[in-house]
């Protein structure tokens, strides 16, 4: 299964007997962005980003920047629970294309962020987010037991 229908998937996911109401979702998908408007040369801006109130976690899976971005202008770093999934340079690919990974955050385990302007080139930074959320740490567990018996039910199909 490519990542675009594994994303699909997820959002389809209902409890069983609630065939009719959107509310009977295990989960639904949620966005964000960050603009930086006025970033100078050297300036490092950090930040946490963690479920909002009234959710458990959120499950992202992919990034991108503005269009206004310019390539090889900005580094960042993304770091979680001790480990860093992604640091280096924003490229054109990353500017033209998602970055598509599947990153759990909760409350406990944010992810912290960082973006460093290192040209005078551009002084502008935008970024956007998509995730899915996760209400209940219920809906965490069909979520995780669907992600593992995916593989399992493609061959069985």
């Amino acid at each position: 299964m490519i990542f675009p229908e594994l994303i699909a998937y997820l959002l389809t996911l209902k409890y069983p007997g609630s065939e009719s109401e959107r509310m009977n979702w295990v989960c639904y998908r949620g966005a964000g962005q960050i603009i930086i408007p006025l970033m100078p040369p050297g300036r490092t801006i950090s930040y946490t980003a963690q479920p909002l109130h009234g959710s458990f976690a959120w499950l992202y899976y992919s990034t991108r920047m503005g269009t206004d971005v310019l390539p090889n202008v900005f580094t960042g770093t993304i770091n979680q629970y001790g480990t860093t999934p992604y640091t280096g340079l924003v490229t054109q690919r990353m500017r033209d294309d998602p970055y598509e990974f599947l990153l759990l955050v909760t409350d406990q385990e944010p992810i912290y962020l960082s973006v460093t302007n290192r040209s005078p080139l551009a002084q502008r930074f935008e970024s956007y987010g998509d995730y899915i959320v996760i209400p209940t740490p219920d809906d965490l567990r069909v979520v995780l037991d669907a992600l593992r018996r995916m593989h399992t039910s493609e061959e069985l199909e």
